[in-house]
């Protein structure tokens, strides 16, 4: 029973869900969060009446949510920006009471670090992230956070660490996998010319990456698609594999619009020809119609014609370095303890002072917050 009504309350609070909390999360503590959200639908006035099991604490967190709730919803009367300053900071106040009350609550933490990413307060988000950090430094969710802020700011070496990080906590979880793969794919350069990976390519790193968030879920369109894909970023790569792959995505997925199938069929040809099988790759060739497409047709036909072969895509200059010998020895993990001790000391001025918020939307309708002076309230 416990379990349908979690259900039914997740899928009445999934708007609200999506916006702070994101798959990454560990099980227990979404577990506890969607809990709060089953009690408060039950008896939806058991905040007032003091009935249910719910602790005074948990009774605070679901205010601040429904707060929450109101404050982003895009379907309530317009507020001015000055009523909507005084909402948002009516909610910071409270997120920072109940964490003065509860500071080493880790679903408060991450509830609070996740508004704040939301409206683009990252350098108080951090600080929040940090403390949830020093309360459980084995959250794989806080090490991500921390990684995204790096990387926002520019310090994607720092951020390496941290990445790694996420997948050796939570190793069965493929989201953190993709993830550092997405990384290792668009930092490749940086991180190649400061050689930070040995003993393997980069690419190759990558490609085992998105391998393992394939088959840690392979339902997954998404992470399948990025797994065939990075075939071609490797110049060593398993070229029948890859074919397996790339042929199991049409088999598997059968509400493909048109175009992707189209897509499909010029990866695999690409395949085909780089294999030296060009009838196959002209059968496949043949059943692209999809106009956006038609460059990449004709060049692959093309490149029969001249019968050249196809070379995968590869880094720059790459260099037979790539990654670390171990990844539970290596040296560069040992950052993560002085990077986190300098973000502390670069975060330790960085105060949210309640009465230099603004709030504002942004030209989507998403609510934003500002320091004084770079918006203005009514």
């Amino acid at each position: 029973m416990l379990f349908l009504l979690i259900s039914k309350a997740y899928k009445l609070e999934k708007k609200l869900v999506s916006k702070i909390i994101t798959y990454e999360m560990p099980f227990k503590l979404l577990v506890k969060i969607l809990i709060m959200f089953v009690i408060n639908m039950i008896h939806p006035f058991s905040l007032l009446s003091g009935q249910g099991t719910m602790t005074m604490a948990d009774q605070k967190m679901i205010k601040i949510l429904n707060l929450q709730e109101e404050l982003f919803s895009k379907e309530s009367i317009p507020l001015s920006k000055s009523e909507l300053t005084r909402k948002a900071q009516d909610l910071v106040i409270k997120y920072e009471s109940y964490l003065s009350e509860n500071p080493n609550d880790i679903p408060g933490l991450l509830l609070f670090g996740k508004f704040l990413r939301k409206v683009d307060q990252h350098d108080h988000a951090l600080g929040i992230f940090l403390q949830a950090d020093s309360v459980n430094p084995k959250l794989a969710v806080v090490k991500q956070q921390i990684a995204n802020y790096l990387v926002e700011k520019g310090r994607p070496l720092d951020a390496l660490p941290f990445f790694i990080a996420a997948t050796k906590i939570e190793p069965l979880l493929p989201d953190y996998h993709y993830h550092l793969g997405n990384f290792l794919f668009i930092f490749k350069d940086q991180l190649q010319e400061h050689g930070l990976l040995k003993d393997k390519s980069i690419a190759g790193f990558s490609h085992e990456c998105f391998e393992k968030a394939y088959l840690k879920k392979p339902s997954s369109f998404e992470y399948r698609l990025r797994y065939a894909q990075s075939f071609f970023d490797c110049a060593d790569s398993n070229k029948t594999k890859a074919l397996e792959v790339w042929g199991s995505i049409a088999i598997d997925f059968n509400d493909l619009s048109k175009s992707e199938i189209d897509y499909l069929n010029l990866c695999i040809a690409r395949l085909h020809i780089e294999l030296g099988n060009k009838s196959l790759a002209k059968t496949h060739l043949d059943k692209v119609s999809t106009k956006s497409l038609s460059n990449a047709k004709r060049k692959l036909n093309s490149s029969m014609e001249k019968d050249f072969e196809i070379k995968p895509m590869k880094l720059k200059e790459e260099k037979k370095t790539g990654f670390i010998h171990r990844l539970n020895t290596d040296p560069r993990l040992k950052d993560l303890q002085r990077i986190t001790s300098q973000l502390r000391e670069e975060n330790l001025i960085n105060e949210l002072k309640i009465d230099q918020i603004r709030a504002y939307h942004d030209q989507e309708g998403d609510v934003k917050l500002s320091v004084v002076g770079s918006i203005q309230s009514d």
